[in-house]
């Protein structure tokens, strides 16, 4: 169950409601009443029928379908765009014809306006599916404000021991990683293997954070020499949402900055994007310096190509009397 209701969750499932009906009666018009359509445009009926009720059929079952995703449309929207780029190409297509034939008949027009009017209402379905999981987002960020400290304790490193145990016993540097696929990432694992050494001279501890599987993400660690890493896994992003790590816009993602960037870092550093699953892709990093459960020093990424001072962010000045 999703944590938050979409404002519009109604006004979806009404479109969709009113869309399947409509293209069901519509097939089923198609498939028994194959002529109807062509003796009311005065068209001559093709010389193979039974190609027009497959078009009917096709259209019957796209019906069944939008009344499926009545259910959850936030969830079904892989229905509502296969309709809507089915539409999207039958209109072009008919622009196209319209262009070289300048084809105006009767039937034509039904057929155009049949599917172009639907464009808008899924294209207003799918534009919110987008947005909806940065409502959630924004959700999950309000309900850990006041959960931080309790989330510090319930979290344990691969190492057995709590976050909150080891703040308050020396700094911690939590480095929020993406998804192991992301160039930035990539890059994060190596600057932080070259800069490990002089990390840990400070008395820092460096602890990893990603939503894989513990074991998932110590053996991709591992593949970059760092066996003798800190990880916790934070499959839900609880711990990303208390620290108001969100997730990122496309222009965060993918601006012309953060493109050239990955370019570089892939003839540099051989910095490949490669997909892995079981993180969202959309996720921002970061890095806190926590010390005694208490954030001394942050980086929050405006962009997944920002390059932190990771040496400058180890430094805990109010921790040196203590170490």
């Amino acid at each position: 169950m999703s944590l938050i209701k979409h404002k519009n969750s109604h006004s979806f499932r009404g479109v969709l409601l009113v869309a399947g009906v409509y293209h069901l009666l519509w097939g089923l018009s198609v498939i028994l009443f194959p002529s109807f359509f062509f003796t009311l445009s005065a068209a001559a009926l093709p010389s193979h029928i039974e190609l027009w009720q497959a078009v009917g059929l096709y259209t019957a079952v796209l019906g069944l379908g939008y009344l499926l995703a009545t259910g959850d449309p936030i969830r079904n929207w892989h229905i509502v765009f296969m309709g809507f780029t089915a539409k999207l190409c039958i209109v072009i297509w008919c622009l196209v014809s319209l262009w070289i034939h300048q084809e105006n008949s009767v039937l034509f027009t039904m057929l155009f306006v049949n599917h172009v009017v639907w464009l808008l209402p899924f294209l207003w379905i799918l534009y919110n599916v987008y947005k909806y999981p940065y409502l959630l987002d924004n959700e999950m960020i309000r309900m850990n404000q006041f959960a931080v400290d309790e989330l510090l304790d319930m979290f344990t490193t691969n190492k057995g021991e709590s976050l909150a145990e080891m703040s308050m016993r020396q700094p911690v540097m939590l480095v929020f990683l993406r998804h192991f696929g992301c160039t930035f990432c990539k890059e994060t694992i190596m600057n932080i293997r070259e800069n490990k050494d002089a990390i840990r001279e400070k008395g820092t501890a460096i602890v990893f954070v990603n939503m894989l599987s513990e074991k998932e993400g110590m053996r991709i660690l591992q593949e970059y020499q760092m066996d003798d890493s800190v990880y916790v896994s934070d499959p839900e992003a609880l711990l990303y949402k208390a620290f108001n790590l969100r997730r990122g816009t496309l222009s965060q993602l993918l601006g012309p900055a953060v493109l050239l960037r990955g370019i570089y870092l892939w003839f540099t550093k051989k910095a490949f994007t490669t997909y892995k699953s079981g993180a969202d892709v959309y996720q921002m990093p970061g890095i806190f310096l926590l010390y005694q459960g208490v954030v001394i020093k942050q980086f929050v990424h405006e962009t997944v190509a920002d390059n932190p001072p990771y040496l400058e962010l180890a430094t805990c000045e109010q921790c040196m009397p203590a170490l």
